[in-house]
């Protein structure tokens, strides 16, 4: 069983989310609901959930400004939020999860399960740090993206991404140092990637475009990347690599 907390001003939503839980996701157990930054710093003290379900506007003080009042978070975060584009490309990035208002029960039990994992890994989360930075940068290539990696956390400039291959449900992230293995799929990376500097060129790989070396001719075409792999151009994605690569 894992124990909750809920920080939000919104009764309406605390009730839904509370039925959502005790429906869909009954391993998890809400122990605290406050209704105030204020009030659930101090409910987040006494009761100390492992998981934490966190609005972001409130009066008196954001869900931000409350992280940011803690002297350490060792618990996960699911934010809710109703935030705009760019704000929840920082919460990509940043490996955190959130869910848009009005809830919707399938990201509330992916979200759950994600978090769930992490709490049964004990990798605990420092990635709201990534995010409030990167919520602070507006430079696309400057943002960065958390990885862990045998209980170690990295966080990457985006523009250090040479190319990105699917496997599965996972992403191999190579980048000019080193390899990552993620469990954000492809898409999740094709959000989230700014497109000036990636495309998608094959189901199964992106690349930035500032790594491609050359481009070899054929139905659909290869990539050669500046470290010398050679990646395949769909056919039905060449116009499109075409045209973002000014070829």
């Amino acid at each position: 069983m894992i124990t909750a907390m809920i920080i939000d001003d919104e009764p309406k939503s605390v009730f839904i989310l509370k039925c959502f839980l005790e429906e869909h996701c009954p391993d998890v157990k809400v122990v605290a609901v406050a209704g105030s930054a204020r009030n659930g710093r101090e409910l987040l003290e006494a009761t100390k959930p492992q998981l934490l379900f966190l609005d972001i506007e409130m009066p008196g003080g954001s869900g931000f400004d409350l992280l940011q009042s803690l002297p350490a978070v060792d618990f996960e975060v699911i934010f809710i939020t109703a935030y705009n584009q760019y704000a929840i490309n920082a919460f990509r990035f940043s490996a955190i999860d959130y869910l848009l208002k009005p809830l919707r029960i399938q990201d509330l039990v992916k979200a759950v399960e994600k978090a769930t994992r992490r709490i049964n890994e004990k990798t605990v989360t420092s990635n709201y740090e990534s995010l409030l930075r990167n919520l602070r940068e507006q430079n696309g290539s400057k943002l960065k993206v958390s990885f862990t990696e045998r209980g170690e956390q990295y966080m990457v400039p985006v523009d250090d991404f040479m190319y990105l291959i699917a496997d599965g449900n996972y992403t191999h992230v190579h980048t000019r140092d080193k390899v990552y293995l993620t469990t954000r799929t492809l898409k999740e990376f094709e959000e989230m990637l700014p497109e000036n500097l990636f495309c998608r060129i094959h189901h199964g790989y992106i690349v930035n475009l500032q790594c491609v070396a050359k481009v070899q001719k054929g139905r659909g075409g290869a990539v050669v990347m500046k470290d010398g792999k050679v990646l395949e151009i769909a056919i039905r994605r060449k116009d499109a690599f075409k045209k973002a690569y000014h070829v």
